[in-house]
């Protein structure tokens, strides 16, 4: 897989065209189509705008690795804190799951027993859905 076998990638899982692209990057439609049918690698001048819209890194369009995440969460004392692979995968879930963005945005102040009510009520609903 090359860089423009990734950005048809991300246009199917994005469900953008040809026209859309030429917009976020600032080229002709013309130029998208020559790049999307290998006759034209100035797509190499938009990499930035193009990587930027998709949120990845222009490494990864050029060579389909994903950079290690890094996080440096620093505690009250300035000390650096070891986050756990759980609470790096919540991180993550936050990043990229817009619901559960909403879940933690409204739960913010809320009481423990407001937490403990709304857990109950998402595990009846998903008892529910799962025929239980």
């Amino acid at each position: 897989m090359d860089t423009v076998d990734r950005i048809i990638k991300l246009m199917e899982n994005h469900q953008m065209k040809q026209a859309d692209l030429a917009r976020v990057a600032g080229a002709r439609s013309s130029s998208v189509s020559d790049w999307l049918n290998r006759k034209s690698t100035s797509y190499t001048k938009y990499l930035d705008k193009i990587a930027t819209h998709f949120g990845v890194t222009v490494d990864y369009l050029l060579t389909g690795k994903e950079p290690e995440p890094t996080v440096t969460v620093m505690d009250e004392e300035d000390n650096i804190v070891v986050l756990d692979d759980e609470t790096l995968e919540l991180i993550d879930s936050l990043r990229s799951k817009p619901e559960m963005k909403m879940l933690f945005s409204v739960s913010k102040n809320a009481t423990t027993e407001d937490i403990i009510k709304a857990v109950k009520i998402i595990e009846a609903l998903r008892d529910d859905s799962q025929g239980r």
